[in-house]
């Protein structure tokens, strides 16, 4: 239980489950939502505050954990318990978040092809398929709506989003989410695309952002220096995303035009 936290509250801040008691802070930052302000500029400005107020390191995370919501909140309970119980790899993690990556390049192995990353995303735990040759990250209604369980809100997309055999996706809009790669917990957009395929598809979009290193003879994939499996089901060929069979041949990775 907590009582009167914020800046303007007053009285005592009390943690039931440690039976500890602090006298009201001196100084506190505002609620970080992960919108219109840096996270390195929070950050700092959280540290001051836990100088003024002399907080040790339990009711640093404690009062992280309370002054987080929106987008930010999100990412922080997507996080493992291990971040979230020591200051130092919490910080760390929510800098990886929402730092910008623009310096960092994917990459992957001249061998090409494609192959399954496992992912939590929301309560569902996924399989999401990475491919050298797509340039979105996408995700099928069906899974959207079942992962969000019913649907939620959706940013607008521009651009028709086509496969290199001409055929055309059916765009819902852009969805905004946390992909939990143990230990990393990342932020993604999905194009949400009115597809048959069950396949939740991780673009250059994401690769690009996260720095991601792909070697498909080796089966394994590199995020931030953290090297997860491939996995290629046994007799099983992954089938990237289309409007439905092509007669010609193999359905074509997705491309926007």
């Amino acid at each position: 239980m907590v009582d009167n936290v914020g800046p303007e509250g007053g009285g005592h801040v009390r943690d039931v489950g440690t039976l500890r008691t602090t006298a009201r802070p001196v100084f506190m930052p505002e609620t970080f939502t992960g919108v219109g302000r840096e996270w390195s500029d929070w950050s700092e400005q959280f540290d001051l505050a836990a100088d003024v107020n002399n907080w040790d390191e339990p009711l640093k995370l404690k009062f992280m954990s309370l002054l987080l919501s929106g987008r930010a909140r999100d990412i922080y309970s997507g996080l493992s318990a291990e971040a979230k119980g020591n200051y130092v790899l919490l910080k760390a993690a929510m800098a990886r978040c929402f730092e910008p990556f623009g310096t960092y390049a994917a990459s992957a192995s001249n061998q090409g092809g494609s192959g399954y990353i496992g992912a939590k995303i929301g309560a569902s735990d996924s399989l999401l398929l990475v491919d050298s040759g797509a340039t979105l990250s996408v995700i099928p209604k069906q899974r959207w709506l079942e992962i969000t369980k019913g649907g939620t809100e959706l940013s607008g997309h521009h651009g028709d989003v086509s496969a290199a055999n001409g055929g055309l996706m059916r765009i819902l809009g852009k969805w905004q989410t946390v992909c939990q790669f143990d230990p990393l917990a990342l932020i993604a957009e999905f194009l949400v695309a009115d597809v048959p395929s069950q396949d939740i598809l991780l673009g250059f979009d994401f690769l690009s952002k996260y720095g991601v290193v792909v070697d498909f003879g080796k089966k394994e994939c590199r995020i931030m220096g953290q090297m997860f499996p491939l996995i290629v089901p046994v007799g099983c060929k992954a089938e990237p995303l289309g409007m439905g069979e092509d007669e010609d041949g193999p359905n074509e990775p997705w491309s926007v035009d």
